[in-house]
Formats: structure tokens, sequence, C-alpha cells
């Protein structure tokens, strides 16, 4: 079976589009959280250094993990790509899931970072 040229015009759009985008939000995203995170961890952990750096390069690591994997199991598409229109919807609609599982995952770090902020204070209020 012979693809028509446009649609592989457009594949190779998508493909430059969406993987395009992936690489500058995991890449400024990864910044962001790295250098905002670490007063987190700081005051989570009590200004245990050698422990926020490890738990900050786990953080690393997951959120990579999470990123590149959801980009890895998402890239390739059946879906018709017959105008622009199709490549920007299908490329905004993974796009935004990856955003929505980050958004989730950096939630579920911020309440566990709460969480421990909160035991250490009612650890050190009660002198134990």
């Amino acid at each position: 079976m012979r693809l028509p040229s446009t649609y592989l015009n457009h594949i190779e759009l998508y493909y430059f589009v969406y993987l395009g985008a992936c690489a500058m939000l995991i890449g400024g995203l990864s910044l962001v959280l790295h250098r905002t995170g670490k007063v987190f961890l700081n005051d989570a952990f009590a200004g245990n250094v050698t422990l926020v750096s490890a738990i900050s390069r786990l953080l690393d690591i997951g959120f990579y993990l999470v990123s590149l994997g959801y980009v890895g199991l998402t890239y390739s598409t059946n879906w018709q790509m017959i105008d622009y229109a199709m490549v920007a919807k299908i490329a905004i609609s993974k796009i935004g899931g990856l955003l929505l599982i980050l958004g989730i995952a950096h939630i579920f770090n911020l309440l566990v970072l709460a969480l421990l902020r909160q035991r250490r204070a009612l650890t050190s209020a009660s002198g134990v």
C-alpha cells in the first residue's frame, strides 16, 4: 500500500511538533522543578544536605522516566492526518496527556513533602 505524499508530510510534521514540544517541555520543566524543589526538600528534611541531594536525584530520575516513557508510548499514532488541523489536534491531545500526568505526579510529590514536613514539626514539638 502506497501512502499519499501529503500524508507523509503531515506525519513528519506531527513527529517534529510532538517530539520537539515534548523535548522542550521536559527540559524546561526539569530545570524549574529541580531548582525550586530543593527549597521544599531542604525544609522537609531539616536541611540534611546528603538526604536532600539523594532524594532530589531520585525525583529527577522519576520525572525523566515517567516523561520519556509516556512520550515513547504515545509518539506513534494510527489516526489519519489529512490536514494540519488534524496534526495539531493529535499533537495537542498527546502533549496535554503528558502535562496531566506530570501535574498529577507533581501534586502527589508536594503532598508527600507536606506530610513529611508536618511529621517533622510534630516530632520536634513533642520533643521526641
